[in-house]
């Protein structure tokens, strides 16, 4: 992996400033895939996409704010004193995706699919490689409209999306869609499709690791 500069950037409502990590190279060196479709992989981090300002509390996009500059990893950094006190972007909290998607900040298809895929994953986090946790029955029901919602979002002629689409039925419990979906896939996501389709018949309901035999 190869650090990029941090970009520092500024708030679209209000102007305060954050900083963003980027990346000149990564790899999937130790990655783990997960049913749900997240790739956890060190080497190869994914930054978020939409934040919440510390300054006014409001959410926006990254790609839609200002770049006011950059920080080289390896650089003077006493060049950039006002910058270096910007603090990093992370990831909404699960309270965060539902407050960003009530408030409509997925203006368009693509970024409301990308609030409901992220909300389901930090929901998921709260179980995920530990089959004896349970997500707190706050998040139960928002995560089922969020799951259905997300399903009508998806194209089943895609390969990737019928995948995500089969997952989302498997984990509501509708395993006989989730076996119909999972079907008729090409050869390539086949792996995937199969160890699915093995849980899916053994009515097996949690976010697993996948692992290519």
């Amino acid at each position: 992996m190869l650090p990029g500069p941090d970009q520092v950037i500024t708030c679209p409502h209000c102007g305060f400033l954050a900083k963003q990590r980027t990346l000149i190279s990564g790899n999937t060196i130790g990655a783990i895939l997960w049913s749900d479709g997240k790739l956890e992989a060190p080497m190869l981090p994914e930054f978020p996409a939409v934040v919440r300002c510390r300054g006014c509390k409001c959410f926006y996009w990254v790609d839609e704010a200002r770049v006011k500059g950059e920080i080289e990893p390896f650089g003077d950094q006493s060049q950039h004193l006002e910058l270096q006190r910007a603090e990093y972007t992370q990831h909404l909290t699960i309270d965060e995706y539902i407050e960003a998607l009530d408030t409509g900040v997925g203006s368009d298809m693509q970024k409301e699919r990308y609030l409901r895929v992220h909300f389901w994953w930090a929901v998921n986090d709260l179980v995920r490689g530990n089959a004896n946790a349970q997500i707190p029955v706050r998040y139960i029901q928002k995560l089922r409209e969020n799951l259905a919602k997300l399903s009508v979002l998806l194209d089943e002629n895609d390969p990737n999306e019928r995948i995500m689409k089969a997952e989302i039925a498997r984990e509501t419990g509708d395993f006989t869609r989730a076996i119909q979906l999972l079907e008729d896939v090409p050869a390539e996501f086949k792996w995937v499709a199969d160890s699915l389709m093995e849980l899916s018949k053994k009515k097996n309901s949690l976010v697993t690791q996948l692992r290519p035999d």
